[in-house]
């Protein structure tokens, strides 16, 4: 299976501190292994992660008045250690399933 250019831009990318990060609507705890729904804005050569939501939270698409550009992605939570050595979690697997033009 080959990842799309636009999945394969929002597979990896930081969503959290230490092993956890929180659904941006209830609050609730991410771990890893749980699946999210993330939105990103594209501002030039930067992915930004605005809104990270659980899935109990998740909206499966855009608002229709939503302008700017920006992607809508399905994945899951990982472990991982970033460059200054310390634990985060990031996204993989992801797909994108919603977007701005």
């Amino acid at each position: 299976m080959t990842l799309g250019l636009e999945d394969a831009l929002v597979s990896g990318i930081p969503i959290g501190v230490g092993q956890r990060a929180n659904c941006d609507v209830c609050g609730a705890d991410l771990r890893p292994n749980d699946r999210v729904e993330v939105l990103v804005l594209i501002d030039g050569t930067e992915i930004d992660v605005v809104t990270t939501r659980g899935m109990c939270c998740a909206r499966g698409s855009l608002r229709p008045e939503t302008r700017r550009p920006c992607w809508l992605a399905r994945g899951t939570l990982a472990a991982s250690i970033g460059p200054g050595g310390h634990s985060r979690v990031i996204l993989t697997g992801a797909s994108v399933i919603d977007r701005t033009e």
